[in-house]
């Protein structure tokens, strides 16, 4: 994929956004003596951080149209199945021998293989994974959505756009549909087409007008996003429904992404930033796997469930030791590397 400073801000915010949801989940019922209008700073966190999943598909989908590799099915299918296949099977075991409180004999009887398997078709060995079969199944359509795009591309991308418009009404209102697939809807691809699609569709000219349109407005897109996070968490709480499923998201995480896209020119300003950007975003992947391990450890110590303060020092932490996860094996990689070019 040709990398970008700006889409990989983007990535980067993003990651932790879905670590900050993450880390608020415990404090959004609870009191607050800073709560406004009944919005308490761990609701607001947990809500305005609600764009990141549904931008996670849209970058999946950008860096797919972003790629420059040609390398046909095969070498689409071989790069994915490394990248996204083998870690998340990895990280599927771990956890799920997380939960048998690290035994390894549970993982090779045979209902407990049986058991992982099932687990891995839904991504249900742990909280967070069901973004991979998700994912996955996207990836298993993008050659057919791929020529889609290039034949027909604002009637496919406003096709994708019903389709998750009418799953996600299934999953928020009553709408003629199996009860039996209403509670699964969710982990399928349907529910996120137009958020991949909408990723495809920013390739070469129309990302460039849209980054420049993105710069030239960065000020009011920026309070733009902040009015929306206030009206979102607002309306989740008049609702009391505070998933991530909502046509409100349509609106909402695409007008994120822009602003963040566009926040980017004065970030980069900042010495470090770019290179702590990239690499958060390079291994923006390893950072989602193993946050929820943290959080779990992290969640054992009553200090850090205190009040609103321990909750964003426990994020920071969380943030910090996923980060650590991918700098030892980039670390240990490069250090082989010096070990083979030596004397």
């Amino acid at each position: 994929m040709e990398r970008r400073a700006d889409v990989d801000w983007v990535r980067t915010v993003s990651v932790l956004g879905v670590i900050l949801l993450h880390a608020s989940s415990g404090f959004v019922f609870r009191p607050s003596r800073f709560a406004v209008l009944g919005l308490t700073p761990a609701l607001l966190c947990n809500q305005a951080a609600r764009f990141s999943v549904p931008v996670f598909f849209l970058l999946s989908g950008l860096g797919l149209g972003l790629s420059k590799r040609e390398a046909g099915l095969p070498g689409f299918w071989l790069r994915r199945f490394r990248r996204s296949v083998i870690p998340y099977v990895l990280w599927s075991a771990f956890y799920f021998l997380q939960s048998s409180h690290f035994r390894f004999s549970a993982l090779v009887s045979h209902g407990s293989l049986r058991a992982f398997g099932r687990l891995l078709l839904t991504g249900g060995a742990a909280s967070h994974l069901w973004f991979l079969p998700a994912l996955l199944q996207l990836y298993l359509l993008y050659p057919a959505l791929k020529w889609c795009m290039r034949a027909h591309p604002l009637p496919t991308l406003v096709l994708s756009f019903l389709i998750s418009l009418y799953c996600t009404l299934v999953i928020c209102v009553p709408l003629p549909f199996p009860p039996w697939w209403r509670s699964r809807l969710w982990r399928l691809c349907p529910v996120w087409l137009f958020y991949f699609t909408l990723g495809m569709a920013l390739i070469g000219e129309r990302l460039e007008r849209l980054t420049a349109f993105a710069r030239k407005h960065a000020a009011a897109l920026c309070l733009l996003a902040a009015a929306g996070a206030l009206v979102y968490t607002a309306d989740a709480r008049s609702s009391g429904n505070l998933d991530s499923i909502k046509p409100q998201l349509f609106l909402y995480s695409p007008l994120c992404f822009l602003a963040i896209l566009a926040s980017w020119r004065w970030v980069e300003r900042i010495r470090g930033v770019g290179a702590i950007s990239a690499f958060l975003a390079r291994h923006s992947m390893t950072l989602y796997f193993s946050h929820i391990f943290f959080l779990g450890l992290l969640r054992r110590i009553a200090f850090f469930q205190r009040n609103t303060g321990t909750m964003l020092l426990m994020g920071a932490l969380v943030a910090a030791l996923s980060a650590l996860t991918a700098l030892l094996p980039e670390g240990a990689k490069r250090w082989t590397k010096t070990l083979k070019q030596a004397p």
